[in-house]
C-alpha cells in the first residue's frame, strides 16, 4: 500500500505543476479570436486531464473494493 500512496502523492504533484504550467502558458499567450491555442498548451492540458484522471479512477476502484470487502 505504500508504494500507491506514494504513486498518488506524485501524481497529485505532477496535476499541480501541470495546472500551474497550463495557467502560466495562457497567461504569456492569450487566445484571440483569430489564432489558436498554441500547441504546448493544448499539449499540457491533456497532459494535465490524464494526470487527474488516472487517480481519480483508481480511488474509485478501491473505494468500491473497500465498500464490497469483508468487515
Amino acid at each position: 500500500m505504500l508504494v500507491f500512496k506514494w504513486t498518488l502523492v506524485a501524481f497529485g504533484i505532477a496535476a499541480i505543476v501541470l495546472f500551474v504550467l497550463s495557467k502560466i502558458l495562457a497567461f504569456m499567450n492569450p487566445p484571440r479570436p483569430e489564432r489558436p491555442k498554441p500547441p504546448l498548451l493544448g499539449r499540457v492540458e491533456r497532459a494535465l486531464r490524464w494526470t487527474v484522471i488516472i487517480p481519480f479512477a483508481l480511488a474509485v476502484v478501491l473505494l468500491v473494493l473497500a465498500l464490497t470487502g469483508s468487515p
